[in-house]
């Protein structure tokens, strides 16, 4: 269960991470998805595979997490390029 000081290190992720590029939103999720997978941190995934667009203090925060809260980031930033996605959307079917 995500506590009060674990919500404040996700919302200082997601606040970092508030201006990255579909591309950066996507390969950072892949980096937690393959840490947790792996059972390695979100560092180790991103030497062995060197997404470089990211930068690395976003990393080291998110090594600061557990699995779960790891999760529930990578959650997050799932909806929020889902929602990106449906307000473009409609953004274009109401022009």
């Amino acid at each position: 269960m995500t506590n009060s000081l674990t919500e404040a290190k996700l919302i200082d992720i997601i606040t970092r991470i508030g201006n990255f590029d579909r591309a950066q939103a996507a390969g950072l999720n892949c980096l937690i998805f393959l840490a947790v997978r792996e059972e390695t941190t979100v560092t180790y995934q991103y030497e062995e595979i060197g997404f470089d667009d990211i930068p690395k203090e976003i990393v080291r925060l998110c090594d600061r997490l557990d699995d779960d809260d790891l999760l529930d980031l990578a959650g997050r930033i799932t909806l929020a390029l889902i929602m990106e996605k449906n307000a473009a959307a409609l953004s274009e079917e109401n022009a």
